[in-house]
Order: structure tokens, then C-alpha cells, then sequence
């Protein structure tokens, strides 16, 4: 008979997102299946050149990145969303396990991206005042992100030294490659995307040619109907 992993929640609620907790508990929920997400990948772009800056002030860099996962944390969570890891300076998340109302899905998803968009000026003009000197600038440092929702690999991968909940496939990957293409403070979003909630936001269409993929038609999310 199966049971939940014994853990303490105390303790690792920190390491990975809480709503897994709750996932590796049962093993029902933790088995690899198909499941419809949105997800979510976001990047600061000139993140490096600007630690090349600061090569002497390591510890302002992590001050940068502290205030940026934690407003993260907070708008995915807002928005129901789950962070299913950091990768340096970027974020990836993704919404919809707790849903099955897709158009729900995609402007809850969509809300998170715009909310952390703005709140992310306020982190460079806070930052500035307190961390840095003057002279330093964020005038090319910005957050871009990528969004695509489709069935996907969902639950517990496992090998022989690590596991861990995530999700794969080909639609992750296409995430993957949207806030790959995104510039200074787009948010690009798919086709299958922008048919669920077209109605709701301003957005432009744009056409790229996305490596493995083609000329293909994005779109970027300008803001909220009224």
C-alpha cells in the first residue's frame, strides 16, 4: 500500500513551494500524468552585465535577487500559481493544477505576469536607494516572460539520486523558447493563449521565427480592458 512521503513541512516549506507539499503527501496527485497548465517562464535581462558591475559587491546583487523571488512568490501565489523552481535570475511557475476553467487559467496567469511587470520597477527603484551607488544604473536591466498553456507531463520524476515535482513536454518548452524571444518588459504569449482571453487585454500581434519552430505568431500582452 502506498503512503504519503514523510516530511516536515516546517522545514522544507522554504526549499520548494508549499503547495507541493501537499502534492508529495499523496501519492494519487504525485503520479506523472497528463495535466493542463499554463507555464510560466520569467528572465531579468542584462542581469550579467550588470554582475559584472558589481563583481565587488556580491552581496547587493543577492539584495536584488531577494526582493524579486519574494514579490514573485507572493503575485504567483496571489494568482494560485505554483513556482516549480528558481533558475538564477529567472523564474519558473505554472497555473491551472487546483483548476479546470482554462479561461480562468490563462487571465490568472496572465494577471501574475502583469502584476510582478510593474511591481519590478518599484524593486530597481527601491534597490537603488539602498544597496547601490548612485552611479549605477538599471536602465537596461528589465523583466521579460514568456507564457504558453497546454497538456503537459505533470508529477513526481524520479531517479536514482533526486526527485522532484515538475512538468515536461513539448509545451514547456515552448514557454521556454516565448521568454526566449521576448524583449525590454514584453510579455509574450501564445496562440492558445490569446484565444482564451482576447477580449480581456490590449496586445500586439508579432511575428518570429522561434528556433525548432518556424515563423510563428506571439503575442504581447500591453495591459487590461477596462
Amino acid at each position: 500500500m502506498n503512503k504519503g512521503i514523510d516530511v516536515d513541512k516546517h522545514v522544507l516549506v522554504k526549499y520548494f513551494d508549499s503547495k507541493v507539499f501537499d502534492i508529495l503527501k499523496d501519492p494519487e496527485q504525485r503520479t506523472l500524468k497528463n495535466k493542463y497548465l499554463s507555464v510560466v517562464f520569467w528572465d531579468i535581462s542584462g542581469f550579467a552585465n550588470l554582475c559584472n558591475k558589481l563583481i565587488d559587491e556580491p552581496f547587493a546583487i543577492t539584495e536584488l535577487l531577494k526582493l524579486y523571488f519574494q514579490e514573485a512568490n507572493d503575485i504567483i501565489h496571489r494568482y494560485h500559481g505554483i513556482i516549480d523552481k528558481f533558475i538564477g535570475d529567472g523564474v519558473m511557475a505554472y497555473f491551472g493544477y487546483s483548476s479546470d476553467e482554462k479561461q480562468e487559467i490563462a487571465s490568472h496567469t496572465i494577471n501574475a505576469a502583469l502584476d510582478l511587470r510593474e511591481k519590478f520597477e518599484d524593486i530597481k527603484l527601491y534597490w537603488l536607494t539602498k544597496f547601490v551607488d548612485k552611479s549605477i544604473s538599471l536602465e537596461n536591466v528589465y523583466l521579460k516572460c514568456g507564457i504558453h498553456v497546454g497538456y503537459v507531463l505533470f508529477g513526481l520524476l524520479e531517479t536514482k539520486f533526486r526527485n522532484q515535482i515538475t512538468l515536461v513536454g513539448t509545451n514547456v518548452n515552448f514557454a521556454s523558447r516565448l521568454e526566449g524571444i521576448a524583449e525590454k518588459n514584453q510579455i509574450i504569449v501564445s496562440k492558445e493563449m490569446i484565444d482564451l482571453v482576447k477580449n480581456s487585454y490590449y496586445f500586439d500581434t508579432i511575428t518570429h521565427d522561434i528556433h525548432a519552430y518556424g515563423k510563428t505568431e506571439v503575442f504581447n500582452i500591453k495591459g487590461k480592458r477596462e
